[in-house]
């Protein structure tokens, strides 16, 4: 909810709080130079610079952000589509505003200030947690390409950014009001008690329909009652399923393959582990006794080393994986739980055994056949490529599809193909994407399939949807308007008891009884009712009853209690707190999104998008 209170336009300053501030464009990535030329920004605000590195860095860093949300690296395409530059601009252009306001206002700091922001980076820590003056050196040397002078003067003028900002933000300070309406809204539960009411309910079956009703039901209902766009298509296919018995595996072949993938078929003993690292053997007991006092668990003094479960998370180790000491600890265990201290490769350490994965060793001969099919269908696939060229030429050559079956394993077919249609091919994403994107005198072209096949289709012709003539239809019509008729008694009886529900009565006077639901929230799931059935249950005043259609049955719900969140329940202080913190930093976020767009507005915003799409080139090897 907190999302929706801003607009798409705010997610700059986004980038100004998490993404620039202290640091955040100096330490990273740059650019040394810009094809050869001498230039140093791309634009201006006021008299403040844009540099080119500044500006690189962030565009470099969002897209990697992103390349890593999406687990690939995203196209200059893609990245335009996603408005990545315009939000990189908007970024460095409020960071520039804000510089031009502390240059204007006379605004610095001191040298001691810088000093600190500098020694307490851990950037620049060493092995002991301190300052290391060799680490800065190498950094500024090697990464930054900068002296230290024009570093420090960089940090000097982060550092004034920051009093500026927090001259802006510094007093926001909301009520609890808002902070208690949003959680009441999330943590609200309430309590119901529902019945459905099926056809075994009514007192008397619906009666057949006449013939008079079929046919107005048939005329409203034309849409349910029509074929499918069907696309008439030829097609070739080679499947490689179909070329094994062309393919010889013998069994040096097979042992090779099987000597080859030891992981898979002769897997060693591993434990599935979390470690956690202390400074010294008296600080690893001392965590080990409360843990088997009871005091504490050991997900709770993981937190407490500020770390997360996936800080101390091995994932699946063999003896290989662990020091000698740690190995032997492990492995002598059988059944989860904590062993140690222990001296780790990192030092005193307790170990939290999640799971113990047996030895498996597969020997040759209970799987020789196994691997047999799986070489002959690589061969087979090898084929199927060897092939594709000469698929390729017969079309090249204007030869029809219906003669592609003279290349042996070549399959030809014909489909009338519709969404739902059963065919082998029809399996393949492939196959109905191609289908469906053809026009009639495409010319045919190989496609592969996920499975190593390839295809080639044709369109002969398409047939429109029509209506299926009424007597075709046959009982599927009259079943349908039983159904629709018997829903509507269903939700007619269902309110004529809904008073009486209403009033505190129950059902039992029908034989169906209230079952009785307890402490939903509004994100909770009931298999046993239809998917709105909760969102229809927070819309109710204590005491309500409602009539739900599912379809095949009519659901009656009685709201019968409502606890709204309270906030001087144990833990629910911190919650409130927490909500409260993330509101007033929203609104931070907004009032120095304001704030910076002012600045913009009155020092001038000067870019040149030439030097942009350069920078952004270079970068990303073009596409812009």
């Amino acid at each position: 909810m907190l999302n929706s209170m801003r607009g798409s336009g705010q997610s700059k300053t986004m980038w100004i709080i998490m993404g620039l501030l202290m640091f955040g464009l100096t330490f990273g990535f740059g650019l040394d130079s810009l094809r050869g030329a001498n230039v140093t920004a791309i634009g201006t605000v006021g008299e403040e610079p844009i540099e080119v590195n500044t500006y690189a860095r962030a565009y470099r860093a969002a897209s990697a952000r992103l390349s890593q949300q999406f687990g690939r690296a995203l196209t200059p395409a893609e990245l335009d589509q996603l408005n990545v530059q315009q939000q990189v601009l908007d970024a460095v252009a409020a960071q520039a505003a804000l510089d031009n306001e502390t240059a204007n206002l006379g605004l610095s700091v001191g040298d001691n200030m810088v000093r600190d922001s500098i020694r307490n980076s851990v950037q620049f820590q060493g092995l002991n947690g301190g300052f290391d003056q060799e680490t800065y050196r190498y950094f500024l040397e090697n990464q930054m390409g900068m002296s230290a002078n024009d570093f420090e003067t960089q940090v000097r003028k982060e550092n004034a950014r920051v009093l500026v900002q927090n001259a802006v933000v510094g007093g926001v300070n909301s009520d609890t009001t808002m902070a208690l309406t949003l959680l009441n809204f999330a943590q609200q539960e309430r309590s119901f008690e529902w019945a459905a009411l099926s056809e075994a309910n009514l007192a008397a079956p619906v009666a057949d329909p006449t013939q008079a009703e079929l046919d107005a039901f048939y005329t409203v209902q034309a849409a349910d009652y029509m074929t499918p766009l069907t696309r008439k298509v030829t097609y070739a296919w080679l499947n490689p399923a179909d070329l094994l018995d062309q393919v010889n595996v013998d069994d040096a072949e097979i042992r090779e393959s099987y000597d080859l993938q030891s992981d898979r078929f002769n897997r060693p003993e591993q434990r599935a582990v979390d470690r956690l690292v202390f400074p010294t053997v008296e600080e690893a007991q001392n965590a080990r006794d409360r843990l088997d006092a009871g005091s504490a668990t050991f997900s709770e003094i993981v937190a407490e080393r500020g770390l997360a479960e996936t800080d101390v998370d091995l994932g699946e180790v063999d003896r290989t994986g662990l020091s000698p000491a740690a190995a032997d600890l492990l492995f002598s265990q059988e059944e989860p739980g904590v062993v140690g201290p222990v001296d780790s490769s990192l030092g005193p350490a307790l170990f939290r055994i999640n799971a113990v994965i047996q030895a498996d060793n597969t020997p040759f001969e209970e799987v020789r056949d196994e691997l047999r099919t799986e070489l002959a269908g690589e061969s087979a696939r090898r084929l199927v490529v060897d092939l594709v060229g000469d698929l390729d030429d017969e079309l090249a050559g204007g030869v029809r599809l219906e003669e592609l079956n003279k290349i042996e394993g070549v399959q030809v077919g014909t489909i009338d193909y519709f969404n739902g249609v059963e065919h082998p091919l029809a399996g393949y994403n492939t196959f109905r994407t191609a289908v469906v994107a053809l026009n009639e005198g495409d010319f045919p072209e190989i496609l592969d399939l996920s499975d190593g096949g390839v295809f080639a289709v044709r369109l002969d012709g398409i047939e429109e949807p029509a209506q299926i003539p009424q007597d075709e239809v046959g009982d599927k019509l009259i079943a349908d308007w039983r159904a629709v008729k018997t829903n509507e008694a269903l939700l007619e009886l269902a309110e004529r008891f809904k008073p009486g529900l209403e009033q505190g009565g129950d059902l039992s006077f029908v034989g169906v009884d209230l079952t009785a639901v307890d402490g939903i929230t509004r994100t909770s799931f009931i298999e046993a009712l239809p998917p709105t059935a909760v969102s229809e249950v927070f819309t109710l005043e204590l005491g309500d009853v409602t009539v739900i259609d599912a379809g095949n049955a009519a659901i009656l719900v009685r709201l019968t209690n409502i606890t709204d969140f309270d906030p001087d329940q144990d833990g629910n202080d911190v919650a409130l707190d927490r909500i409260k913190e993330q509101i007033d930093a929203q609104v931070s976020l907004d009032i120095l999104d304001y704030f910076s767009d002012a600045l913009q507005a009155d020092a001038g915003v000067a870019l040149d998008q030439n030097i942009i799409n350069q920078v952004n080139q270079q970068i990303l090897g073009g596409g812009y």
